[in-house]
């Protein structure tokens, strides 16, 4: 009766039980926290220290750090915390990922399939054990996405209310959400499966819903006592320099540019292209973040289904999909333009939609397998799928001792009063010597380096920059070397002393 009763069970919590428990044993076997972390985790003690307004002011998206800050009332350290916090975001993640594949197909097995494929995605556990907005930002905006299907199939206010509340706390961990909640119900209009009259009806319905939501939302927000208007200043202001001075070169950078890419007598005759020599160069660069966000082994099945015309999706599941996909691809491409930087993570609400046709087209090809080579066709998808778990939950990187062994030297070999000054975040955090641990930069400047006191310890990670900056004859010649790690031929992190 038990085992009847665990076959019949809903999947999609036995997905996110699987879920927590890989979830949870990231804050057993806790690896030096990924950079980002350490702005999280501050703003999560100013929180604690002075509150909710402070904590906004010291970072604009700080509702993840409070998040973070309120799990550590549990008595366990903000680093854990925030492990947590990703374990309840990857449960979300993990039950509206099934839940959507159940609206497309509620085909059991596909279900089962569905919930595996998600659950040893390659690239969406490489920031299991990192701590990061995006993933509430993942979570949600597929929990959304989920109850716009519903609120489209039942037509309930329920699932209208819903979607629009999550996509606007989604909006809280990345501003992108506030354009899916923009564009989402313009889909409506394009379900076949109304007349037009419903079509418009339940759009301006949804409107109407979300409109509302906002305005609650911003009422209490000023209730609150956050300054909405400055957070929108700042947050515009962060890249208001970008967007300044990179959508037209200068004729200097023109010049360089064209010397560089070209010769300097073709230079001459092509400068005038350069802009679309740059657009197309960051369209490679977007479709190279775009490969490495959907990993080789999806990419691979992605390309068969292709290939063989099995990436097919009903009209109303496949508008909002493409809409959704099409929205994120020119977020990612106007984001590169601006700031001429793109992280794989940006990409991955694009890659986890595509992901929706993993198991479908793994699925159809079993199906669609002669009964005499099923066998064989088990075992290919079992290699598949365990090549993709080991790829998931086995790091096959650089291990990173060298930074707990440099941190371990300067407790055993510094004064506690002495000043220490590091581009690396972790011994910024773990030495305790550092007070704006968040605030420190990846490089060095000789000037960081020139204004240290006598006795001061620098502790480098020898990025490409802050080696040259360390071999200066004006910067070398006032440091004495202390020791290096993981070894002397391996500098990975430096130590020196300023003698004079």
């Amino acid at each position: 009766m038990m085992n009847s009763n665990w076959l019949q069970a809903d999947i999609r919590w036995v997905a996110v039980l699987a879920s927590l428990l890989l979830s949870i044993s990231t804050v057993f076997f806790q690896d030096i926290p990924n950079a980002d972390a350490y702005t999280y985790v501050r703003t999560a003690e100013i929180f604690l220290n002075e509150g909710i307004a402070a904590a906004y002011q010291h970072y604009s998206w700080a509702t993840y750090s409070i998040l973070i800050a309120v799990v550590s009332w549990l008595g366990i350290d903000l680093f854990s915390a925030g492990l947590l916090v990703n374990a309840l975001f990857y449960a979300i993640l993990v039950f509206a990922f099934i839940s959507i594949m159940q609206e497309i197909n509620d085909t059991r097995p596909l279900l089962i399939l569905s919930a595996i494929c998600i659950l040893v995605y390659p690239q969406l556990n490489e920031y299991r054990g990192m701590i990061v907005r995006d993933i509430g930002f993942w979570g949600l905006s597929m929990f959304a996405f989920w109850q716009y299907l519903l609120y489209a199939k039942t037509q309930l206010n329920k699932h209208a209310f819903i979607f629009s509340c999550t996509l606007l706390l989604a909006a809280s961990f990345r501003a992108e959400a506030l354009v899916y909640l923009i564009v989402m119900p313009f889909a409506l209009l394009l379900d076949t499966r109304y007349k037009g009259q419903l079509r418009r009806t339940l759009f301006f319905r949804l409107i109407g819903i979300l409109l509302s939501m906002a305005v609650l939302l911003l009422i209490f927000l000023l209730l609150m006592g956050l300054d909405i208007a400055r957070l929108l200043v700042e947050f515009v202001s962060i890249y208001e320099p970008f967007i300044g001075s990179r959508f037209f070169l200068l004729e200097e950078e023109r010049v360089l540019l064209g010397t560089l890419l070209f010769n300097e007598y073709a230079a001459t005759f092509s400068r005038e292209y350069i802009e679309i020599y740059l657009v197309a160069g960051m369209l490679s660069i977007l479709l190279a973040n775009l490969v490495n966000a959907m990993g080789g082994p999806y990419l691979i099945v992605l390309a068969t289904g292709f290939f063989k015309k099995q990436l097919r999706l009903e009209r109303h599941i496949a508008v909002p999909v493409i809409i959704c996909l099409t929205v994120n691809f020119l977020i990612l491409f106007s984001f590169l333009f601006i700031t001429r930087y793109l992280s794989s993570r940006y990409a991955m609400l694009l890659c986890l939609l595509l992901t929706l046709l993993v198991p479908l087209i793994i699925f159809h090809i079993y199906n669609t397998t002669k009964v005499s080579h099923l066998k064989n066709m088990q075992v290919l998808i079992g290699i598949f799928l365990t090549y993709c778990a080991i790829d998931s939950f086995y790091s096959f990187g650089e291990s990173k001792t060298y930074v707990s062994d440099s941190i371990e030297w300067i407790a055993q070999n510094t004064d506690v009063s002495s000043k220490l000054v590091t581009n690396n975040h972790a011994i910024a955090y773990f030495s305790g010597k550092v007070e704006n641990y968040d605030q420190v930069q990846r490089n060095f400047t000789t000037e960081e380096i020139l204004s240290t006191n006598v006795g001061d310890t620098i502790a480098a990670e020898m990025t490409p920059l802050t080696k040259q900056i360390l071999d200066l004859e004006s910067v070398a010649g006032k440091l004495e070397y202390l020791a290096a790690f993981p070894d002397e031929e391996n500098r990975r992190i430096a130590l020196f002393r300023r003698v004079e």
